[in-house]
């Protein structure tokens, strides 16, 4: 089993725990799609597309799939990260503990910026 299918399996675990009325085929294709890019390190659907462990012989099939699921209005990037947030805050600070956040915003452009939170 290649690196990008372990790294999908485990992504799905905690997606079925956390999401667990998500569709199947949502939940197996957003794993594979956060597995090739934990692997690659690039948000670049190209390069995605050449990590996707996926039965099909031509490039633009697998740019296809990935395109098609980023443009699914069941994966609401906002609506799938938000539980997942919740409990590994609720994990971290479980203890007792103070838990610190880090945040760093970079402008990407003129409409867009990224947050990491850390």
């Amino acid at each position: 089993m290649g690196s990008v299918k372990r790294l999908a399996d485990e992504v799905a675990r905690g997606l079925r725990e956390v999401h667990p009325g998500l569709r199947k085929t949502v939940v197996s294709k957003l794993a594979l799609a956060v597995g090739a890019m934990l692997e690659g390190q690039t948000p670049n659907t190209v390069e995605l597309a050449n990590l996707l462990p996926l039965e099909t012989e031509r490039q633009d099939l697998r740019e296809q799939w990935l395109r098609r699921l980023l443009k699914n209005p069941l994966v609401c990037p906002a609506d799938v990260r938000e539980p997942m947030a919740r409990a590994e805050l609720a994990k971290a600070a479980s203890h007792g503990q103070t838990v610190w956040l880090s945040l760093d915003q970079t402008d990407v452009g003129d409409r867009r910026a990224r947050l990491v939170v850390a």
